[in-house]
């Protein structure tokens, strides 16, 4: 097995591990400080969740995309692997999501819960073109990181403010 170049990703990988680090941190704070709303809120909890595993799903992502002579069959099942552990809280959040009658409109539901659900299985997808030595399985895992951000951070205000209306 031939290691994966991956010297063409190595800044991307470096900026958004420390980015997702960061913003794993804020979610973290949001949590603290609003415990109680969280738990209260009916999925608020799941979701918080789900979007911890989601941002952590780019940070070892990322971590493991600098790991020095990696065969492009072992990254990409990592990466496949890391989405996958992430997709079933993503499940689990907008299962309960739909179950809790918190008053959101179902569109905003349905949007959360695909994007939610469909940036991490990007991140799987380009993690199977990955594994087959395809350099274009990195571009699918890109672009689910930078969904799985857009994603987070709209979580992480929620988390923050939206909770206190």
């Amino acid at each position: 097995m031939e290691p994966l170049d991956l010297e063409p990703w190595h800044d991307f990988a470096v900026a958004t591990a420390g980015a997702a680090g960061a913003l794993a941190g804020l979610i973290m704070v949001a949590i603290s400080v609003n415990v109680k709303e969280i738990i209260a809120g009916p999925g608020l909890a799941a979701r918080a969740g789900a979007t911890i595993a989601s941002v952590m799903v780019i940070l070892v992502s990322a971590s493991a995309m600098l790991i020095p002579g990696q065969a492009a069959l072992w990254l990409g099942v990592e990466l496949a692997a890391f989405g996958f552990v992430a997709v079933c809280f993503q499940i689990d959040a907008a299962r309960r999501m739909f179950a809790a009658s918190t008053g959101a409109p179902l569109v905003s539901k349905i949007v959360n819960a695909i994007l939610g659900v469909g940036a991490l299985l990007w991140v799987v997808f380009g993690g199977i073109v990955t594994a087959t030595g395809s350099p274009t399985g990195l571009v699918h895992v890109a672009a689910g990181f930078i969904t799985i951000f857009i994603t987070a951070v709209l979580n992480a205000w929620v988390l923050m403010i939206e909770i206190l209306r």
